[in-house]
């Protein structure tokens, strides 16, 4: 993640934004989603243009992605799909020849960010295989895409569906603290080695057992 300090009408706030691309040696991207009376993200939205500074603190966070051989799911929810698409995207430059699962809840069509970069990554690299599953159906979409793959929860029956066959894979996933709590839960259920997944969790890891 990078961190920002921000100065909003005399008052300094700070926040951190994970990062939502992979490295380049040339620039960082954050992708921040405008929340309702959220004084951070209304400021960098209505306020901060091209070509305005900021001040940034380095790189930090231990929510990194480890070089492997074993395929790779990035399991995300909400806006937790940043850093797994930063993730996704050095994957397929790095190793292109790694299977990839990319799996993404979203509440609904309207609130699925990013679906057509990812859809465009897809398209062009046959490792990567994607599944989408939707709250629920509504019509009409920013990121306009063809129906998601289930209506309703991520269940430990579509994880398993979602999924290599051989659950011998490393699985990374972010999201809303009760999507990774049953996510945990249900990764291991499905078979997935509890020492082969990796999450970002703000607070006390036990809080999600």
């Amino acid at each position: 993640y990078l961190g920002l300090r921000l100065v909003v009408d005399g008052r300094e706030i700070r926040r951190n934004y994970s990062l939502s691309s992979a490295p380049d040696g040339q620039g960082y991207r954050i992708s921040v989603k405008r929340e309702p009376g959220g004084v951070a993200s209304n400021f960098l939205h209505e306020r901060v243009h091209e070509g305005d500074l900021l001040d940034l603190f380095s790189p930090a966070g231990e929510f990194t992605l480890a070089p492997g051989q074993r395929p790779l799911a990035l399991i995300s929810g909400g806006v937790g799909i940043t850093p797994t698409l930063a993730m996704l995207e050095a994957t397929l430059a790095a190793e292109p020849a790694r299977p990839v699962h990319f799996i993404h809840c979203a509440r609904n069509a309207r609130v699925h960010a990013f679906r057509q970069q990812v859809d465009q990554l897809a398209r062009r690299h046959a490792q990567l295989q994607v599944f989408y599953c939707h709250d629920e159906a509504v019509e009409g979409s920013a990121d306009t895409g063809a129906a998601p793959h289930a209506i309703g929860r991520l269940t430990p029956q579509r994880l398993a569906q979602w999924l290599p066959a051989d659950r011998n894979v490393d699985a990374y996933f972010l999201g809303p603290k009760p999507f990774m709590a049953q996510l945990r839960r249900d990764l291991q259920a499905v078979g997935v080695p509890q020492a082969q997944t990796r999450y970002e969790f703000f607070g006390p890891a036990s809080a999600l057992d």
